[in-house]
């Protein structure tokens, strides 16, 4: 199987999370995408990001919208720190029949040669770069020239509208006390609201 996978802290989960997830299965014609989690970010402070429980939750809330879209929880199931380098091995090892693809947005790929050994990343999964009109498709050729050069890898874009919704918008939004429609699924809002988050 053509599996994408999509990595995020999903704090919440997005309607823009979805359209990158949805983009590169069309546009690529995956079987499946899906989404993972963060569990311990190396980039991020673990006390300011909600519980893996309630985000997981509304990963699968959103996730049981659309066909062919699911949740692996491998990286908040583990005690170590995520890094996507790891977490490819280990999908790798415990699927060894399935193709992955390995979905960012455009502006990650900007400082991808400074992760945690892109080189392997590269190795075990095609590169899938969702473009939603920040860059022009030049200067995203020319960084994926600048990447191969350093190390072999098969980069392509996915082509996708923007969604101008981002987690830290709809967490001010929630303390402030402003309407999320449009921005998110009811049914992860009223588990938002239900278990009194981001308040």
């Amino acid at each position: 199987m053509k599996i994408g996978l999509l990595g995020g802290s999903f704090d919440p989960i997005h309607y823009g999370h979805m359209n990158m997830a949805l983009a590169a299965k069309g546009e690529y014609s995956l079987d499946e995408v899906w989404l993972i989690p963060a569990g311990h970010s190396p980039h991020k402070k673990e006390e300011d990001m909600m519980s893996a429980e309630h985000r997981v939750a509304m990963c699968r809330m959103a996730a049981s919208h659309y066909d062919g879209i699911r949740v692996n929880t491998i990286e908040v199931s583990s005690d170590e720190t995520s890094y996507t380098y790891r977490t490819l091995q280990k999908l790798c090892q415990q699927h060894p029949d399935h193709d992955f693809y390995f979905i960012m947005g455009a502006d990650s790929i900007n400082y991808f040669d400074h992760w945690r050994h892109p080189e392997i990343i590269s190795s075990l999964a095609k590169i899938l770069v969702v473009n939603r009109g920040e860059f022009t498709e030049k200067a995203l050729s020319e960084k994926f020239a600048q990447i191969v050069a350093l190390f072999p890898a098969d980069i392509r874009m996915v082509h996708c509208d923007k969604v101008h919704v981002s987690s830290s918008m709809i967490r001010s939004r929630i303390s402030s006390n402003t309407a999320l429609d449009g921005l998110l699924w009811d049914d992860v809002i009223t588990y938002i609201r239900q278990n009194q988050l981001y308040c």
